[in-house]
């Protein structure tokens, strides 16, 4: 679990404590929400993690498997939407009609917390040179459980130019303990 994400819901206010988490896995990040006074929802591609996470939440959230670029979000219900190392399986294009769709769910003041990777750091540490160029930042694997799928990398500037939508943007870049940077971006409607 991120400490960042721990802290960021330490230090914001939500008025209806009604989250979505986007690529929930196994249901973690849900299940610490909870214990806040969260009422939770998740979507996520992998059914077997959508049926790890309702067990483990083993309550009334709303878990699907879902592709999440075409999954409907319904609008001005959430007051946190959030992404851990998930919403950059797609093409630049793809993730930022997502980006649109989130801060259209999300209440006045609604609160998000999304990360997507770092291209210098992949470059500069190599992790791209077997992968397939696509051109615009975004590479897919070669081999192994994602091969073929698009992974899309950015530089600051862009994930700036991402979140023009939303205000109080924060981003920083996240390497503690990481292989690859991570932008950690935390920003509201």
């Amino acid at each position: 679990m991120i400490s960042s994400f721990q802290q960021f819901i330490k230090e914001q206010d939500f008025e209806i404590k009604h989250a979505l988490d986007i690529g929930c896995g196994g249901g973690e990040y849900l299940n610490m929400l909870q214990k806040e006074g969260f009422k939770t929802d998740g979507i996520d591609s992998s059914k077997t993690a959508t049926k790890i996470t309702t067990q483990i939440l083993n309550n009334n959230s709303n878990i699907l498997c879902a592709d999440m670029f075409e999954f409907v979000i319904p609008q001005n219900r959430y007051d946190l939407i959030f992404s851990i190392s998930t919403i950059h399986h797609g093409t630049k294009k793809q993730i930022q009609n997502l980006i649109s769709k989130i801060c259209d769910a999300l209440v006045e003041n609604g609160k998000i917390f999304i990360t997507l990777p770092n291209i210098g750091d992949a470059i500069e540490k190599g992790y791209l040179k077997n992968e397939q160029d696509l051109g615009d930042g975004t590479y897919a694997p070669s081999s192994g459980a994602e091969k073929g799928l698009p992974h899309s990398h950015y530089t600051k500037e862009e994930v700036q130019e991402l979140f023009l939508e939303f205000k109080n943007v924060k981003i920083d870049l996240d390497n503690a303990g990481r292989k690859m940077g991570r932008w950690i971006v935390q920003g509201s409607k």
